[in-house]
C-alpha cells in the first residue's frame, strides 16, 4: 500500500467519525531523532521555511528526540499531507531523523 493510500484511509476513518475535514486545521508532523544535533538541526532548517517545529524527549530506543512540526491552518487532503510527508522525510533524514506519522485536531 503506499503512503498516499494510506493517509486516504486514515482521513476515511477520521470522516467516518465525524471529522468535517472541508476546515482548514494545522497538522502536526512527527520525526524521531538519534541525537539532539540532529533534532536541532532539523527544526532549525523546518523553521526557516516558515513550519513551527517543537523538539521534545522521546522514550524511543535509539531515538530520544522528537520534532514536531506544525503547518499553518491547511484543509487536510492526500495530496498535501503525502508531499509534505514526503519532504521532511528527505529533510529529516538528512539528519539522521525519520518520520512518525502525523496528526490534526477537527477545528
Amino acid at each position: 500500500m503506499s503512503l498516499y493510500d494510506e493517509n486516504a484511509d486514515v482521513l476515511r476513518a477520521m470522516a467516518a467519525a465525524g471529522d468535517k475535514l472541508g476546515q482548514p486545521r494545522p497538522m502536526d508532523f512527527n520525526h524521531l531523532f538519534p541525537t539532539r544535533d540532529g533534532a536541532i538541526a532539523f527544526a532549525r532548517r523546518t523553521d526557516a521555511e516558515g513550519l513551527t517545529p517543537v523538539v521534545r524527549p522521546y522514550d524511543k530506543p535509539g531515538f530520544p528526540f522528537d520534532v514536531t512540526v506544525t503547518t499553518q491552518a491547511v484543509i487536510p487532503t492526500c495530496a498535501f499531507i503525502t508531499a509534505t510527508e514526503q519532504r521532511l522525510a528527505a529533510i529529516a533524514a538528512e539528519y539522521g531523523g525519520l518520520p512518525d506519522g502525523w496528526g490534526c485536531m477537527e477545528p
